[in-house]
Formats: structure tokens, C-alpha cells, sequence
């Protein structure tokens, strides 16, 4: 079954089209690349079109509404950027920092030249951090992280490899060690409730997603055509911790309304400062460029945090934000299943979410082809 519901305000861009954005949508799900999926398309901070479709879990019948909550993956590293961005803003740390001088037990194997900037935007040379992302608490990565030595003869800030986990586990202890509170109750008072996220999530536990029930859309995988629950991303191995750079669930709209508001100058629709504009602009703009990402072994520029397009190093760049996206524009992907980015020449902000990882080449044609028609709906 294919539920689809699709809300488009038009007021502003009388000529726009969004069927064939339903369609593609759509057309993704017969063809067997997910089961459902939910994109958000905001202009300013006016939501023009929100598309929900498909099922939250195969066979299961239940729809995927504007409400249900997906998970993010690594399209929610951004949130936790701007988490380190309050923290520069009050004084409390600067990107430059070594870790070490928050967390001193990290030091171990010339690990103190590792900067907050350098976790940031991937040129910490952090080793693999697969075995670190599965262990059993919180307090057993960290101390994993801390005794691993940097890849052989890496210098942090000279080169680039993507980690999708390490990195961050710090950036959220961090988090905790200078705010003094907990990470998911800092991202709540300080991020989620001032721009109105109501439906994003920083770690899904067994007990949340038996308290959400069917308004909770697990990660599939579909790389044979058929879709079947991911067995390593359920409730019960994701949510024994939270994962600052990957753990999160939310809505389509959420997102995109945090990308609004990165636009506004960090300041959400009801008016509260969440972060100055100079600390986004440290973020969001260029740390390194045009250096090769030896995870993807292409050429990626990345902020503090963030994605920045990477269109003119070529059209074969994974994670980008559709052909049309100017030089500036920032955001995130998650893992085969989904973005958020913001173009500032447009004043757009996008979130998509797909419920199904088909693999890194299927994936990357699926985002791709539903973006463009994105900006070619809106010219």
C-alpha cells in the first residue's frame, strides 16, 4: 500500500509545481527503494510543501504521515555543531580547544594536538571507530576513543577522512562536561523547544519506541528490491546511548525548520536567538577545501559541522544538495537514507528522509533526482 499525503502552500510561487515531486516519491517506492519516505520544502520559514509517503514499516500498513518520526542519522551532525556553537557563544570553550582540555584522559598517543575544530570537520585522524560506536555505554566509548592512538603519521588538520561516529561521541561529551547537564536535556532546552522541533528525538530507547508505537519509522534496508528491518539500527542497538553525531529521530519538517533558522541568522521563527551569526558563519563556511576525503576518496569541502556543496569539484560528489545548489550552500547527509541543507542565495531550506538504505550508488540518484526537482518546482 502507498499512503501519500501531500500539503503544498503556494500563495508565494503561484507557478510552482510539486506533482512531479509526489511522483518521484512515489515511483522510488514501487520501485522497491523504500518503503516510505518524507520531505519538507520551507522558503523563509513557509513550509511551501511537505510530501509524506509509504508505509513506516513494510507489510506493516501504517502510513508515513508528516507526523511520524524517521531517523536521521548523520543528517542530525549539524544539530550537534550547533550544540558546540552555544558553547563558543557563551564563553565556555573555542573551536581551537584542544578535546584534551575538557576531556584530559583523551590526551594518550599525541591525541592532545586533536582540536574541537578538527572532530568538527573530519581532519582530527582519529582511527576507525567502529569497535568505539559498539560498545556498551556511553562511559566504555569514551574511554575507548581516548586510549586509540591517531592513524600512523596522520597530522590532525592536514588531511580529511570521514568518521561517522567517533568524532562526535566527543562533541557530545564535550557538550555534557561544559554545560553540566545531560546531552538529550541540553539539545531540548537550548535547540529543540526554542525553534519548535516538537517531534525530534536525540536517542530512540525501547521504552520511547514503545511510547511512540506505529508514529515511529524504523531504518530498512532494500539493496536486493525488497525491503526488510535493519537489523543493526532497532531500538534495542541504537538507544542503549545516545550518538550524538547519529541517533536521532525526528520529522522532515523539524529539520528543515532548523535549517530556517540557520538562515535567519540563528534566530527561530518565534523570535529566540539560538546562536550568533558569527559562530554560524564559522560553521558554515569552508574550514577546508578542495581536499580529498580518503572515506569517500573524492574531493569534499566541509565546514565545522557541516557539508558544504562541493558542486565544483564535480557532479560524481556523494551527499550533495542537487546541480542547482549554489557554492554556499550547507547541510548534512545520513547514511543512504537521507538530508538537510540550507541554500542561502534561495532562502531554502530542504529535508529529506527516505526509511531504506538501497546502497551508496542507488541512494545517491534516488536524493539527488527528488532535489532537483525540488529547485526546478520552485523556478
Amino acid at each position: 500500500m502507498i499512503h501519500t499525503i501531500v500539503s503544498m502552500n503556494l500563495a508565494e510561487f503561484p507557478n510552482a509545481s510539486f506533482d512531479s515531486l509526489r511522483d518521484v516519491l512515489l515511483e522510488q517506492i514501487e520501485a522497491g527503494l523504500n518503503p516510505g519516505a518524507q520531505l519538507s520544502v520551507r522558503v523563509g520559514f513557509e513550509e511551501v510543501c511537505s510530501i509524506a509517503a509509504g508505509v513506516a514499516r513494510v507489510d506493516s500498513g501504517t502510513p508515513v504521515t508528516r507526523q511520524t518520526v524517521m531517523p536521521f542519522f548523520s543528517s542530525a551532525k549539524p544539530i550537534t555543531a550547533v550544540a558546540i556553537g552555544i558553547l563558543a557563544d557563551s564563553g565556555r570553550l573555542d573551536f581551537d580547544d584542544p578535546v584534551s582540555k575538557f576531556i584530559p584522559e583523551f590526551s594518550t598517543h599525541g591525541k592532545d594536538r586533536v582540536t574541537i575544530a578538527h572532530l568538527l570537520n573530519h581532519t582530527s585522524g582519529l582511527a576507525d571507530d567502529s569497535l568505539a560506536d559498539n560498545g556498551s555505554d556511553k562511559e566504555e566509548v569514551i574511554d575507548r576513543l581516548s586510549a586509540t592512538p591517531l592513524v600512523d603519521g596522520w597530522v590532525p588538520g592536514e588531511r580529511a577522512a570521514y568518521l561517522p561516529t567517533a568524532g562526535w561521541h566527543l562533541l557530545g561529551e564535550i557538550v555534557e562536561r561544559q554545560s553540566g547537564v545531560a546531552f538529550d536535556d541540553f539539545f531540548q532546552d537550548f535547540i529543540l523547544d526554542p525553534i519548535g522541533m516538537k517531534s525530534t528525538i536525540p536517542s530512540v530507547d525501547v521504552a520511547t519506541a514503545n511510547e511512540l508505537g506505529e508514529a515511529l519509522s524504523v531504518m530498512h534496508i532494500s539493496r536486493k528490491g525488497q525491503s526488510s528491518i535493519h537489523p543493526a539500527f532497532t531500538p534495542e542497538k541504537l538507544g542503549r546511548f545516545t550518538r550524538p553525531g547519529s541517533g536521532f529521530h525526528g520529522t522532515a519538517s523539524d529539520l528543515s525548520a532548523f535549517y530556517a533558522t540557520l538562515l535567519n541568522g540563528g534566530v527561530s521563527e518565534s523570535g529566540e536567538r539560538i546562536v550568533t551569526q558569527e559562530t554560524l558563519t564559522r560553521l558554515t563556511t569552508r574550514s577546508h577545501d578542495g581536499i580529498l576525503d580518503e572515506t569517500f576518496g573524492i574531493v569534499m569541502d566541509r565546514g565545522l559541522g557541516f557539508g558544504i556543496s562541493s558542486n565544483r569539484h564535480g557532479p560524481a560528489v556523494p551527499y550533495g544538495y542537487s546541480r542547482y545548489a549554489s557554492d554556499d550552500t550547507f547541510g548534512h547527509g545520513g547514511k543512504e537514507s537521507s538530508t538537510g541543507f540550507a541554500d542561502p542565495d534561495r532562502e531554502l531550506s530542504v529535508a529529506l528522509i527516505f526509511n531504506a538504505m538501497p546502497g551508496e550508488p542507488a541512494h545517491d540518484r534516488r536524493v539527488k533526482q527528488v532535489l532537483n526537482k525540488v529547485y526546478e518546482a520552485l523556478d
